[in-house]
């Protein structure tokens, strides 16, 4: 599940258009809302986190709403639940409401609601009605406008998807593994976000070495992944590019010397500003051109 791009109302949504969440603002009363649509899954729970940690970067902190008003299934382990309750809030020190009128996501917040009671001392008003919520914050006129999808939101729900199918090509029938693999992969997302990169030395990473360490069940090498130069059109697999290790990874075209590739460790990366591209497993990994994965395209980072 990911989002591919803004849609107009806003909403971050997969491949196929099915929204998984859209986020509001009111300026006015300086709310921001959630709003969840259909399954609420763990993806949604990072994805959002990092959206809503990148609002805050560049407008503030903001007082909340969470919206489970459509949301039909709940599929989210008690293993997040426990790890994300111990984490820093992202919006310390402000109201948050939750809004769920039914089973079974009003049981889950229930939980959350007394984990993070426990954990931070602190906890979520949790109501049935949007009408409540907006009692509870003293809104008197909503006045919400969906805030488009950012660059980077994109690039990570991109990233997702491209992970899971990957995962189904390599034949991966249990859903038992298919299940540890997407933890495995959303907890590497969220480590990210909360934690920051462990130290790697970068001279040793290649791409497939990434891509294998969130796919727990899978193994990738840089021969499974082909790439075409936007330059020249020679089309060859990754592993044939002349490779460049060193503060920054690079794969070049063998034919036109084009880079293709860039791998950076976050904790590398200048303060400001920093690279964009798809953030995975610790690093920043630039693309100038689409990469043929199994079961997959991941499109290039770079416009």
């Amino acid at each position: 599940m990911l989002p591919h791009g803004p849609s107009p109302s806003g909403e971050a949504s997969s491949p196929s258009g099915e929204s998984l969440f859209q986020l509001l603002h009111d300026t006015s009363s300086n709310v921001l809302m959630t709003r969840l649509h259909g399954a609420y899954v763990e993806a949604d729970i990072v994805l959002r986190d990092k959206a809503v940690a990148r609002f805050v970067a560049r407008h503030g902190l903001t007082r909340g709403i969470m919206d489970f008003t459509d949301v039909e299934r709940v599929d989210v382990s008690m293993e997040l639940i426990v790890r994300r309750c111990e984490e820093p809030p992202i919006l310390p020190g402000q109201m948050r409401v939750i809004v769920a009128p039914y089973d079974p996501a009003y049981g889950l917040n229930r939980i959350i609601a007394a984990h993070q009671r426990y954990r931070r001392g602190i906890e979520p008003l949790l109501v049935r009605t949007l009408a409540e919520a907006y009692d509870a914050l003293s809104i008197d006129q909503p006045a919400f406008a969906p805030i488009e999808v950012d660059a980077a939101t994109r690039r990570d729900g991109v990233l997702t998807g491209v992970l899971s199918a990957i995962e189904r090509a390599r034949g991966r029938a249990s859903l038992e593994q298919s299940e540890r693999t997407r933890r495995t992969m959303l907890r590497l997302l969220d480590t990210v976000l909360t934690r920051g990169p462990a130290p790697v030395k970068s001279s040793l990473i290649t791409f497939g070495n990434l891509l294998s360490t969130v796919l727990a069940d899978a193994r990738i090498g840089d021969a499974d992944l082909t790439v075409t130069c936007p330059a020249c059109r020679t089309r060859q697999p990754l592993s044939r590019c002349r490779f460049l290790a060193g503060r920054e990874t690079s794969y070049a075209c063998p034919a036109c010397g084009q880079v293709l590739v860039v791998l950076l460790a976050v904790g590398q990366t200048p303060a400001s500003p920093r690279p964009e591209g798809y953030e995975l497993a610790g690093f920043i990994v630039r693309t100038t051109a689409d990469i043929d994965c199994p079961g997959a395209v991941l499109p290039k980072s770079e416009p």
